[in-house]
């Protein structure tokens, strides 16, 4: 299969002209051809090189102006390309980064090292000739995660988190055979900090609830979270609300808010402060009351309050006024700090006379509407 050279092809031309009389085997692979099928927008290209010597490669880098980082292997950033030789991997120390690494040179060997099959395509940066050793263009039309190798992919607990990544970013599923396989994967090896990596990557996603369900099929709800839900109405929730608040937070506000898991959760987890900070924001899990929508409006617009999460809240936020705008009240402590009002007194008398400053704002519009 052959990729028409406009487009695609001609944002290489820099790279495939400085490397074309040193080889003829440089592709594009990883992620940045599964996201080029995708039609998503390319920000960065992994090129991987064949035929070249380590010494002549290290010299072509250093006259490319290329910085080089990694431990046992190295990778060389230059712009928005990350160029490297063709490796294989193999497990030699317990973790993440317990690996042995060696030069490659044969592609469905290099490619094979990779976790998913749609994630093994290859396309010559000179040629525009796609490489599908393991049937991954089939699977990405489909919409299908499946493992490469048994023995590689368990090698790496950390692709069993990659995937609920990949299932909330492209709304993938898992092949029964690769679910399978990952239910019997100990993630126990990985750190706090290459888990969470993780799940920043899940709470971004636009299908929550699939990626949810995912790691629930997975076992891995109770070592993540340390609780474990087997609730349909939730399922439902997070998937509509996905359709109407996009925020990383969104996840994590729904899920400790509605299963009143917050205050545990928060003590234990080293997770972003601004995304639990986020998830502490007022939930109401069914009806509210247009003054409690301008009692949330007084701290914030409401189409930055996460809990605007259907149709209905949206209209009423607009109606009250305090969709793009706080409500701004003119209450002012000065007035009764004159009166020797302080203290506890002072912050219940505000927030009396404030409530009241609301239910007349409501009265008012219901006699603008009448």
């Amino acid at each position: 299969m052959q990729i028409s050279k406009i487009g695609l092809i001609n944002k290489l031309q820099f790279i495939s002209d400085f490397l074309r009389p040193h080889t003829q085997r440089a592709y594009l692979v990883g992620g940045s051809v599964r996201d080029f099928f995708l039609g998503l927008e390319l920000r960065d290209f992994d090129i991987e090189v064949y035929d070249i010597s380590p010494e002549k490669f290290d010299l072509l880098m250093q006259k490319l102006g290329a910085n080089g980082y990694g431990k046992s292997f190295f990778v060389y950033k230059f712009q928005n390309y990350d160029l490297a030789l063709a490796r294989t991997e193999n497990k030699n120390a317990p973790g993440h980064k317990g690996f042995e690494v060696q030069l490659c040179n044969d592609e469905a060997l290099a490619a094979k090292r990779r976790d998913f099959t749609l994630n093994a395509l290859m396309i010559n940066i000179f040629s525009g000739e796609l490489l599908d050793f393991y049937g991954g263009f089939k699977d990405l039309k489909s919409g299908i995660l499946r493992h490469i190798d048994d023995k590689s992919f368990m090698e790496d607990s950390l692709r069993v988190l990659r995937a609920v990544g990949f299932v909330s970013r492209f709304n993938f599923h898992l092949a029964p055979q690769s679910l399978k396989l990952m239910q019997d994967m100990d993630i126990s090896d990985l750190s706090e900090d290459r888990i969470n990596a993780e799940l920043y990557k899940f709470f971004k996603g636009e299908h929550l609830a699939l990626a949810y369900k995912t790691l629930q099929d997975l076992g891995l709800e109770k070592k993540l979270f340390g609780v474990e839900f087997d609730d349909d109405n939730f399922l439902k929730l997070l998937e509509n609300a996905g359709k109407f608040v996009k925020d990383e937070a969104l996840f994590l506000y729904l899920y400790l808010n509605y299963f009143n898991i917050k205050e545990p959760f928060c003590k234990k987890t080293k997770l972003k402060k601004k995304l639990l900070n986020k998830a502490s924001q007022p939930f109401f899990k069914k009806e509210i009351s247009d003054l409690e929508l301008l009692k949330i409006a007084s701290l914030m617009p409401l189409k930055s309050w996460l809990g605007l999460w259907d149709k209905k809240r949206i209209e009423r936020a607009k109606f009250l006024g305090v969709y793009e705008e706080k409500f701004y009240s003119q209450i002012q402590a000065q007035t009764y700090l004159k009166q020797g009002i302080s203290g506890k007194m002072l912050g219940l008398k505000l927030e009396s006379e404030k409530e009241k400053e609301m239910i007349a704002y409501l009265e008012g519009l219901k006699c603008t509407m009448s």
